[in-house]
């Protein structure tokens, strides 16, 4: 049989099974939970949380990444659909909306404390927490997608990673008190890429059949 044919064949199959968005919801809220409650439990929210998040560039570091999973969510489960592509596009807005905040508070901020305000005093916990909590979710994403036929894995895990890091990255923030744009601009987004790129690190392997 050609590869055509079978993924011809694959696109037209209705025998009930669990499909991706299906597995996708029942797993994807059990993740986030452990993801939190890792959280949690090593980092701690920080206090004043609801107050701190409540100021519009500070709430922006929670929005922006939820954001980001908004829109690579439904990418990565077109992308479970054999032969299907997809379009990027959407992802553009988050980023988008994060340079044009981190260009607002290079303007506002005083010159002497620019530096500071991007560097922060917790680079190396950012890094290193929102890959490490992206990876139940990750996990998630990964059991769903395997319920479809992927025929991109890489990219698809790419994708895959880059939702679990937004929303990693949305559930850091309830830690985080790096409030700048500056910071979080740059920092949360090297920790989303480097998801993404363990997603797509995996993808060939997991996402293969």
């Amino acid at each position: 049989m050609k590869t055509e044919d079978l993924l011809r064949i694959l696109a037209e199959d209705t025998l009930p099974r669990p499909g991706a968005r299906q597995v996708l919801m029942r797993w994807i809220g059990p993740a986030m939970a452990v993801a939190f409650l890792a959280m949690a439990a090593t980092l701690g929210l920080r206090d004043g949380l609801v107050a701190a998040l409540s100021q519009p560039l500070v709430g922006l570091k929670m929005v922006l990444p939820l954001v980001l999973a908004a829109a690579a969510l439904p990418l990565a489960l077109v992308l479970a659909r054999p032969g299907a592509t997809g379009q990027g596009r959407w992802l553009l807005i988050a980023p988008a909306l994060a340079a044009l905040a981190a260009a607002y508070a290079w303007i506002v901020t005083p010159e002497g404390a620019r530096m500071m305000a991007f560097t922060g005093k917790s680079v190396s916990v950012c890094l290193i927490s929102i890959p490490l909590l992206s990876l139940p979710i990750l996990a998630a994403v990964m059991l769903a997608l395997r319920h479809g036929a992927v025929t991109a894995p890489g990219r698809a895990g790419a994708v895959a990673g880059l939702a679990a890091g937004g929303l990693a990255t949305a559930i850091y923030a309830m830690h985080c008190i790096e409030d700048s744009p500056m910071f979080y601009a740059t920092w949360y987004s090297l920790g989303i890429l480097a998801a993404a790129g363990i997603g797509a690190a995996l993808g060939p392997r997991f996402l293969r059949w």
